[in-house]
């Protein structure tokens, strides 16, 4: 009898009934904002003073859910967050290796209360956005000091006051005859459509990533950015953010 469940295991294990199961996970967290208090810092650091950080961003809790809002409704400053996703540090829990390929696609969450009147993210004079999303890739390989302090090529997915679904701004900056970075603003939700309501987005990185700059990233994202804004148009922005993943297509 033992001989026979033998031969009948192997014989269906030889039509592909048995499959090995795949240690690869679905899904890779990025942040959920759950073990916070107050303040996201300082997984999530910043270029300006702490006090302008933490006048913008703070961590809420509405039934049992916290999440990362963004506000200039009371300090109309210029801060953005930004989370650094290739660390190879095994002795921290909280460190990410986000590798694009085995992962291209973000996904987020995103509820927005107040878009910055008149704002335009193709007029430098305008250009705020009430919520965004940037996704940051070294150009060279070396140690990463911000997304302004070297080359990167980035794409920044936007909340727009304005500019319709599916418009694309090329922005790039050189200083001394060197290309220190070369970005796309994407336009994934716009106008007053939505306040209010939180919304989940999902792209593709590494299609737009090929579509945008031509060819394939030559290495994996080094940050994961948020940015509320309403300096330009000295008018007001609020915006929530929560459950930054990636995932397989």
């Amino acid at each position: 009898m033992k001989l026979i469940l033998l031969i009948i295991l192997f014989f269906i294990a030889g039509t592909g009934i048995f499959q090995p199961v795949s240690t690869q996970p679905e899904c890779l967290m990025i942040e959920d904002f759950q073990k916070y208090n107050g303040k996201p810092f300082p997984d999530w650091s910043f270029r300006e003073d702490y006090s302008e950080a933490s006048a913008i961003y703070s961590i809420i809790e509405e039934n049992g859910k916290k999440f990362l809002r963004g506000s200039t409704v009371h300090a109309n400053y210029l801060v953005q967050l930004a989370k650094q996703v290739n660390q190879h540090d095994e002795t921290n829990p909280n460190s990410i290796c986000w590798d694009i390929h085995s992962f291209p696609c973000i996904s987020w969450e995103w509820r927005v209360n107040i878009i910055p009147d008149g704002g335009n993210e193709n007029d430098e004079r305008t250009n705020d956005s009430a919520a965004s999303i940037y996704v940051v890739f070294q150009k060279r390989k070396g140690a990463f000091g911000g997304w302004k302090y070297q080359p990167a090529n980035w794409l920044k997915y936007v909340w727009s006051s304005t500019l319709p679904v599916g418009t694309v701004i090329s922005r790039k900056f050189s200083k001394f005859g060197i290309s220190l970075y070369d970005g796309r603003y994407i336009v994934v939700a716009s106008g007053n459509k939505n306040l209010g309501k939180w919304i989940t987005f999902r792209r593709n990185v590494l299609a737009d990533y090929e579509a945008y700059f031509g060819e394939k990233p030559r290495f994996n994202p080094i940050v994961v950015g948020i940015l509320t804004d309403s300096n330009s148009t000295g008018t007001k922005a609020e915006s929530d953010y929560d459950n930054i993943t990636a995932s397989a297509l």
